[in-house]
């Protein structure tokens, strides 16, 4: 299913790359004539453990989070068939549960024949797997897809179908989601855009009647004014069925990102967004509102050491007309000051 509100900071904290970087390793082998190329990549990233207000309290306990990725790669017929096969494994972010298996293993085709392309995918993760930019996977699952794409020249078209099998980790029920979409790229030096359509359902196995089905389309544009400023305007249009109770929810979108670096060492990024989900149901009736925004400084070097400042601020609104008690407002803070290399 298209996702058409980003999560709290994990937008911003992706976009924040040059900053406070963590210990990387990486190495390369070459087999034979070009036959395999094998990768390994090896990250370590101090983190440390606190409650929402961070910045008023020392950190309880501080642990180096780990990420191991082994990637082999084989190319043939001059790029036309192209095989992947990657194991990572991840204890990024909290430390992981005794029942969590934070591993990920990926088998992947894809190849290029004149302007055309075309691959196939299979992803399996295990829960509490963490990727690099801080998405956490909650629940197991895999996920199997299809995509077949063709550059016209002025724009480039893409196709992709697939299906993804998630078990929750409380209630062991497996929920099967089956989804089809087409997209449309336009790239320009100074901006792109991008036309999206999706159709999705998704049921549980143990209970047969019980299935969502659904469309969302999504418009995004990228503006690059300047080599320091990025503007990305997003509209987006959900609609759900319940197949049970024959239920539509429509709801429609709005969201703004906006990046700018005016040099290396300071970065701001801000987003918003606006969604009004409007449903036969008036229980779910929900107008959602989140903005969020982020402000990294590395200050620069002192007799104390290397300093780096960053503010994030993140509020998100949820306002139900019909069910006045659901409704909610949060407002969460963080300073950070760090001093390095005494």
């Amino acid at each position: 299913m298209a996702e058409v509100l980003p999560s709290s900071f994990a937008r911003i904290d992706a976009a924040l790359k040059g900053f406070d970087q963590p210990a990387k390793r990486t190495f390369a082998l070459e087999l034979g004539p070009k036959l395999i190329e094998l990768k390994g990549f090896y990250l370590e990233r101090r983190q440390e453990h606190n409650g929402p207000a961070e910045f008023l309290n020392p950190p309880r306990s501080t642990h180096w989070g780990r990420y191991f990725d082994l990637l082999a790669v084989s190319s043939q017929f001059g790029g036309k068939l192209v095989g992947e096969s990657e194991l990572a494994y991840s204890t990024l972010g909290l430390p992981a549960f005794a029942e969590e298996q934070p591993t990920m293993a990926r088998l992947g085709l894809k190849g290029n024949w004149g302007k055309a392309g075309y691959g196939l995918s299979y992803r399996s993760f295990g829960s509490g797997f963490v990727s690099t930019n801080g998405a956490k996977v909650e629940h197991a699952r895999d996920e199997k897809h299809l995509w077949t794409e063709y550059d016209f020249g002025l724009f480039r078209m893409r196709g992709t179908t697939g299906e993804t099998w998630e078990k929750n980790s409380a209630t062991n029920l497996l929920t099967l989601t089956r989804s089809a979409a087409t997209s449309f790229h336009l790239n320009k030096p100074d901006w792109s855009a991008s036309l999206s359509s999706a159709y999705f359902g998704a049921g549980q196995e143990e209970a047969a009647g019980r299935k969502i089905v659904g469309m969302a389309n999504d418009f995004m544009l990228v503006f690059r004014p300047a080599a320091f400023l990025t503007i990305e305007p997003k509209l987006g249009f959900k609609r759900e069925w319940d197949g049970t109770s024959g239920v539509e929810t429509d709801t429609p979108a709005a969201a703004i990102l906006l990046s700018s670096t005016p040099s290396q060492n300071f970065q701001f990024v801000g987003q918003a967004s606006y969604a009004q989900g409007v449903s036969d149901d008036p229980l779910k009736d929900v107008t959602t509102v989140h903005s969020a925004a982020s402000l990294n400084w590395n200050v620069g070097r002192s007799f104390l050491g290397e300093q780096s400042l960053a503010v994030q601020l993140d509020y998100r609104s949820e306002l139900r007309p019909n069910a006045p008690a659901s409704s909610q407002a949060n407002l969460t803070g963080m300073i950070r000051f760090k001093v390095a290399g005494f």
